[in-house]
């Protein structure tokens, strides 16, 4: 008797405009970082030549000491020499400490300023006006509004806070605060300062909202980017259009983070050079990979249509034994490909078994995300400090307990994404995180015939079970030997799936534009006919 199946897809809505603003933070990020050089250069090698003016000032009879003057114009050099060096650095800073750095020259510049005003008349000092260029310098980095109002209001309450401050305990300025001629030059200062630092913030934004659209409608290397289908810890993934080839591809864009920069960058190459080496079939396929002239990591994979088997299970309920073991017998030969060649993928689950179409059928499999493989041989630490490797649902007891994953490490998250498929849900469900794993480690499994709604054959039972064993040394060793276990059982080769229909190639890029795929899609949220799923987490080398 042979079961016949039909193969959906499910729609998904746009993306929102928050998904153009996480997208364009590598590409803002690294623009920054060039912008910024210039003027720190400017203000390291220019801001001293300004001690003449200092001398100048005492020279035709103004207040103050020309020393005093003198030591506090060095004041920010330091700062200066020290950002300038950071943002010259590679691999690049992080976004968190480039902006400590500018906003910190910003402040140190305006407390300057102050204490120089203070020595040199106080409220009516002209010392205040040099505030206006050192904020407007600012718009070098454009930012949005939101995160650019806060540290800007900041820096222009620096002078009016000090003068106060001043005016109690400096003697030089004692009693202007009762001189209305003196309050006045103050108000005229703080308003001038507070007027400069509001335009400043309106500019950036605008300057950062124009680099957003533009970012929308760039090319990288040889891909016009359409729209951004996913985001994942290490970056984004755009749908893009290939000029060359005349066809679609998901284009995978390294994302800055926080911490551990170079860590991040190695392992997105590592992820490159593992997924571009694995031909099989079932394995996601890479096409290119590369390193844009502003820094941008990239690599450009397949463009998938259809579903994931989580998202099949949630949409179908549990499936079918002979369905559940076509599925996973593809996602199984796969990786045994990997498993021979000394890559453990770590991360097996059923969000990285991908259902799609090809070569006609439906309910192929494609096994994604090598995001976090690593080969077995290798003793190097690629994930980062601390951080356990894997999803709780499906993750082994020795992965669980710090011991190095194996191949028999992914037939574990092979057997749980197989219960998952017969049962509608994982072998072990805590709640939260931590007990699942407890559960992993010491609960007994429940066989999926008690929990499935359909007939779970004793043999298929008993490889769930092998492969959930606690030990590795009582599960199979590998995907190569789950699968030709999956082969001989007795409901294999049972499911057919129903024949695909033809596929259709997407337009050209110059129909519809980027701005119309924004206007119909994303900006109205209709559905789409598919649910374009990008691959994995990956990688290209870096230059230089």
């Amino acid at each position: 008797m042979t079961s016949r199946g039909t193969h959906g897809s499910t729609s998904t809505g746009g993306s929102s405009t928050g998904d153009v603003h996480g997208a364009v933070t590598t590409w803002e990020h690294l623009g920054n970082l060039r912008r910024a050089k210039a003027p720190l250069l400017f203000g390291l090698f220019v801001w001293p030549l300004f001690a003449l003016m200092d001398v100048a000032f005492i020279a035709t009879g103004g207040d103050g000491d020309v020393a005093t003057l003198v030591a506090l114009r060095a004041l920010p050099l330091p700062w200066f020499a020290i950002t300038t060096m950071r943002v010259s650095r590679r691999p690049p800073i992080t976004r968190r400490e480039f902006y400590f750095l500018v906003y910190g020259a910003i402040y140190v510049m305006m407390g300057a300023i102050t204490l120089q005003s203070a020595m040199t008349g106080g409220f009516r000092s002209l010392y205040a006006e040099a505030g206006l260029a050192v904020l407007a310098a600012t718009t070098v980095v454009p930012r949005p509004w939101r995160e650019h109002a806060a540290p800007m209001s900041g820096a222009a309450l620096v002078y009016p806070i000090g003068m106060l401050v001043g005016e109690m305990f400096f003697p030089r300025m004692q009693g202007q605060i009762a001189d209305p001629q003196a309050v006045n030059s103050l108000g005229v200062h703080v308003v001038m300062l507070w007027t400069t630092a509001l335009i400043v913030v309106i500019a950036s934004h605008r300057l950062w909202s124009l680099r957003k659209e533009v970012y929308e409608a760039r090319s990288i290397g040889k891909y016009e980017l359409r729209r951004r289908i996913g985001k994942g810890g290490m970056g984004e993934v755009w749908a893009a259009w290939h000029r060359g080839l005349e066809r679609e591809v998901a284009l995978k864009i390294l994302k800055m983070v926080e911490e551990d920069e170079e860590g991040a960058m190695l392992r997105f190459e590592r992820e490159v050079r593992l997924s571009s080496g694995l031909t099989h079939p079932h394995t996601v396929r890479v096409f290119d990979y590369g390193t844009t002239e502003d820094g941008l990591l990239y690599y450009a994979m397949e463009l998938l249509s259809g579903v994931s088997l989580a998202e099949l299970v949630k949409r179908d309920g549990a499936l079918p034994a002979p369905r559940a073991v076509h599925l996973v017998t593809q996602a199984a030969r796969a990786l045994a490909e990997a498993h021979d060649r000394g890559i453990v993928h770590r991360d097996v689950k059923p969000e990285n078994l991908f259902v799609t179409a090809a070569g006609g059928e439906n309910d192929f499999v494609k096994v994604l995300d090598f995001g976090i493989a690593r080969i077995e041989a290798d003793g190097g630490q690629l994930t980062r400090t601390g951080a356990v490797a894997g999803t709780p649902s499906t993750m082994s007891p020795e992965v669980i307990t710090g011991d190095r994953a194996t191949s028999a490490s992914d037939v574990y998250g092979l057997g749980a994404v197989l219960y998952y498929a017969l049962t509608g849900r994982p072998p072990f469900v805590g709640e939260v995180a931590a007990s699942t794993l407890i559960a992993h480690l010491h609960e007994p499994v429940v066989p999926p015939s008690t929990r499935s709604p359909h007939e779970v054959p004793g043999d298929v039972e008993t490889i769930v079970l092998r492969c959930l064993e606690k030990k590795p040394s009582d599960r199979f060793p590998d995907g190569r030997a789950l699968a030709e276990a999956l082969a001989k059982c007795s409901v294999a080769g049972v499911w057919v799936p129903a024949p695909a229909p033809p596929s259709i190639a997407p337009p050209p890029p110059s129909s519809p534009s980027i701005a119309q795929l924004a206007t119909t899609q994303d900006a109205l949220d209709l559905p789409s006919s598919v649910n374009e799923q990008p691959t994995s987490i990956a990688v290209p080398r870096r230059s230089g």
